[in-house]
């Protein structure tokens, strides 16, 4: 992976989650940017760590509180075998009881964020507190556009879209359960 140093909103950007989980991720330890001058500030390691801890979220629903230490070590473990393409992990809720095994895909999510750096030039940096100039005037065209762009719409199918884009996100994850058969000797 190149050599990186974005921002929180760039960073985002990149994961492609949003810049509020990726701050509660810092404020409770799942990753540990570098912090200078009151910014934090992602290198590609925290990137990839960000994303598993995404990937896990999303995927299974892994509390924050969990989270912190399973992308530690699944990290870890990715730093250690190179450039492998899974890193499993397996979890046995008691001694002598069966493990349950998760599977990341570590090598596609770096892919994806190798793929997707290019968004973070879309997230210029701008200084605190301050709006760039001419930012009325370029909303304000944008809103022409998109008015434009939505044609004869009434307000309540632009409703019934958010709301459908809203509900869409809050659906469970897709999940894949199978058995395996096991082969026993006589």
């Amino acid at each position: 992976m190149q050599a990186t140093s974005l921002k929180l909103k760039q960073a985002s950007a990149v994961l492609g989650m949003p810049p509020k989980e990726l701050q509660n991720f810092v404020q409770f330890g799942v990753v540990k940017p570098k912090r200078r001058e009151g910014l934090y500030w992602f290198d590609q390691n925290v990137l990839l760590q960000a994303k598993i801890g995404w990937y896990l979220r999303v995927s299974l629903g892994v509390s924050t509180n969990y989270l912190a230490r399973l992308v530690q070590l699944t990290c870890r473990a990715a730093n250690a075998r190179g450039e492998q393409q899974f890193v499993c992990v397996r979890s046995r809720p008691f001694a002598g009881s069966e493990a349950i095994e998760i599977k990341i895909p570590v090598r596609s999510l770096v892919e994806e964020i190798e793929e997707r750096l290019p968004l973070a030039n879309v997230y210029k940096d701008l200084p605190r507190g301050r709006k760039r100039p001419g930012w009325k005037a370029e909303l304000t065209d944008t809103l022409r556009e998109a008015a434009v762009d939505l044609g004869d719409l009434s307000e309540e199918d632009i409703l019934q879209a958010v709301r459908n884009q809203r509900q869409s996100k809050r659906s469970a994850p897709e999940m894949t359960v199978a058995s395996e058969a096991t082969t026993t000797s006589a």
